[in-house]
């Protein structure tokens, strides 16, 4: 029998100079139990406290092994793709580019890369220091995988969402979230609570908006749960010698009324 979990979480790794990590845990019906941002020792401190808990994390867990440059490979790849340009990174990347999906490329080296990437590197050791072992596993109670926020949405919508970090990007994803069954506020509460004087005075209803980094931990925290509940609606891409990345595979159109 599989193991069971008491918690899903997701982590966002940024290009914050002050907080690059983000981090959302929730619980099986899939209600937020925890959510926050620190640096590596923060992020080190929450994993470490979980008795049982599947991680999605949201940067590259290894350099890329020169897979794309297989010829067994390149034969596999689309004939009008731009491969010289984009040989340096990973199979699962180039993946995630040909849909159009922003990326950031991983190189086969450590150095010179940036530096959330290098934090990101060092979060995926010491996981394993705390005992999380990789996903899956039949006995492990604490497990991670690799996920990747921004393509979560992009499975979640089945097309290109509005621009992170703006506001209505924001809105957009939440609402996608709460339509996956995510307890979290209603992002339509926004357009009902705006007047003219809110406008005028700048004071917009934001308090119960997540931020990008958070909804991207949020999704990955979802793509956890999924992987546990629900395996046929999740997906995997990448090579094994590089790492998977793991996506929800869900229409939200029609899939949201079979989950919770």
């Amino acid at each position: 029998m599989p193991v069971s979990f008491q918690s899903y979480i997701g982590v966002e790794v940024s290009p914050d100079k002050d907080y690059p990590f983000t981090f959302a845990l929730m619980d099986d019906e899939l209600t937020i139990r925890s959510i926050g941002r620190g640096d590596l020792s923060d992020a080190f401190s929450f994993l470490a406290g979980q008795d049982s808990a599947l991680a999605a994390v949201n940067t590259p867990s290894a350099t890329n092994k020169g897979i794309i440059k297989r010829e067994e490979i390149r034969r596999q790849l689309t004939p009008k793709s731009h491969l010289a340009r984009w040989a340096n990174l990973r199979l699962v990347e180039y993946e995630l580019a040909e849909r159009g999906i922003s990326v950031t490329k991983t190189p086969d080296s450590k150095k010179n890369i940036p530096k959330w990437m290098a934090l990101g590197f060092q979060f995926f050791k010491e996981l394993e220091n705390i005992d999380f072992e990789p996903y899956p596993s039949l006995i492990a109670p604490k497990q991670f995988f690799e996920s990747h926020g921004e393509a979560c949405f992009w499975n979640l919508l089945r097309h290109a969402p509005l621009e992170k970090g703006t506001l209505e990007g924001c809105l957009q994803r939440q609402v996608v979230l709460r339509m996956c069954g995510v307890n979290i506020p209603d992002a339509m509460h926004f357009f009902r609570e705006i007047t003219q004087h809110r406008l005028l005075s700048s004071q917009l209803p934001v308090d119960d908006i997540y931020t990008n980094p958070e909804l991207n931990a949020i999704a990955s925290g979802f793509t956890a749960w999924l992987a546990v509940n629900h395996p046929e609606k999740t997906v995997k891409a990448g090579h094994a010698e590089e790492g998977f990345v793991f996506l929800p595979n869900v229409n939200i159109h029609d899939d949201r009324t079979s989950l919770p």
